[in-house]
């Protein structure tokens, strides 16, 4: 290969657009997919990638191991063109969202970063280690969750976050990093927290998860 045609598909790889979509995944279910499969699909996403966390900074619980959760997102994601990264998997302990952005800038600088939340974790990110340098490493897309209206957004945000949202995605897809964009075309109605309780009361789970998975969990009783 030239050093000029190698110089030209180093720059198109660097402008990639990356969708990060964090979480325990205890389980991954089908509405995970679904948004994230029409997210790629409004905004072009060039990669989207899942980022499963080795632990929580919360009250919430992960029941199933790092190495579970890695196998289920491992089949149910295995017919998608999505990517799992095992960074905070790697890194152990708490991961911070901000080091985790922050690691992805360095690897892909001039890459357009665009951090994937529901509204109720978008409602806490002023409580986040150095919540104030996330819009100047990505760009933001919040989910509907419980019900939160683009006004309930404004309301219940800080002003240096409430300044940036839209709902107008031609005004967020303009900009690499710093921009918040609310859809709320369809909501996540169905959570991990709730597959794990219908699990464990033996009843069915069709359709809230991938048929591979189910069929993965009724042999190996995670839950």
């Amino acid at each position: 290969m030239s050093q000029a045609k190698e110089k030209q598909d180093n720059s198109m790889s660097s402008n990639k657009k990356i969708g990060i979509f964090g979480g325990s995944f205890d389980p991954v279910h089908s509405g995970h997919i679904k948004m994230l499969l029409q997210l790629q699909k409004l905004h072009d996403f060039d990669e989207i990638v899942f980022i499963p966390t080795y632990s929580v900074n919360s009250s919430k619980k992960i029941v199933a191991t790092p190495e579970q959760r890695i196998k289920m997102l491992e089949i149910s994601l295995k017919n998608y063109n999505f990517k799992i990264d095992l960074r905070e998997i790697k890194r152990k302990g708490i991961s911070y969202t901000v080091d985790t952005l922050i690691s992805f800038r360095e690897e892909s600088p001039d890459s357009n970063l665009v951090l994937i939340l529901g509204s109720d974790t978008f409602l806490n990110l002023p409580k986040w280690k150095n919540h104030d340098q996330i819009l100047k490493l990505c760009s933001i897309i919040i989910l509907k969750r419980n019900g939160h209206t683009f006004d309930d957004l404004i309301s219940k945000s800080p002003k240096f976050l409430s300044t940036k949202l839209t709902k107008d995605a031609t005004i967020f897809d303009r900009g690499i990093y710093g921009n918040i964009l609310y859809d709320d075309s369809t909501e996540i109605e169905v959570s991990s927290s709730s597959i794990r309780e219908i699990l464990k009361n033996g009843q069915s789970i069709d359709g809230l998860i991938d048929r591979g998975l189910q069929q993965w969990l009724s042999l190996n009783k995670i839950y």
